[in-house]
């Protein structure tokens, strides 16, 4: 059963401790059944789905040749079109512990029946106040403190949307080699998990 938990603001050191885990493969240890999996995309042979593998290709695609980073201004919106209505970006705030939606995409809306376009992920999780909090907190600190892209797979509460969300998180910044956006591709798939083992997947 998933219920509505009666959470305040997540400390610093909880979500440390938990993009801590996230980064040494021990995200069970933090997370509850629900979160299916949580891994380094380098380090999957795929992704399930083609509009995460066509943002993550991009990605890599748009990788500056001498230095391997990646420049938010090489992300337009034409060149993600593709993948379009399932897209968030969020700027990075304090150090990754916190980040605002600048885009959050229409497919993401509906299915979620909430717009959190220009709020921060720590305002919606007080609004929402569930289980999932932390771990959407802690993979966003991971990707900005490995500067790496992370696959995640979580079952949303039947009070939310009972969907399974599968995410890829992307780094990109400004110029410099610190992470200062993240570009993420979401998207809501059926309630029944597939058997295609990635609920048995580990980072």
């Amino acid at each position: 059963m998933h219920s509505q938990i009666e959470q305040t603001e997540l400390t610093d050191d909880e979500i440390r401790r938990a993009g801590r885990a996230i980064l040494d493969g021990r995200f069970r240890e933090e997370f509850g059944c629900d979160v299916h999996k949580i891994s380094f995309v380098d380090e999957m042979d795929s992704l399930p789905e083609s509009k995460l593998t066509f943002l993550y290709k991009l990605w890599l695609d748009k990788a500056d040749p001498e230095t391997g980073l990646h420049n938010r201004a090489d992300f337009d919106m034409l060149s993600m079109l593709p993948a379009v209505g399932i897209i968030m970006i969020l700027d990075v705030l304090r150090n990754g512990l916190d980040a605002r939606y600048r885009l959050y995409g229409t497919e993401i809306s509906d299915s979620s029946s909430k717009d959190w376009t220009g709020r921060t992920v720590s305002e919606m999780n007080r609004t929402t106040r569930h289980e999932l909090a932390l771990m959407y907190r802690a993979v966003y600190l991971a990707v900005y403190e490995s500067n790496r892209p992370i696959y995640s797979e979580h079952l949303a509460p039947i009070w939310l949307s009972g969907k399974i969300w599968r995410r890829v998180v992307l780094p990109v910044s400004y110029g410099g080699d610190v992470c200062e956006q993240f570009i993420v591709g979401n998207i809501p798939v059926s309630s029944i998990p597939s058997d295609n083992g990635l609920k048995d997947g580990l980072l």
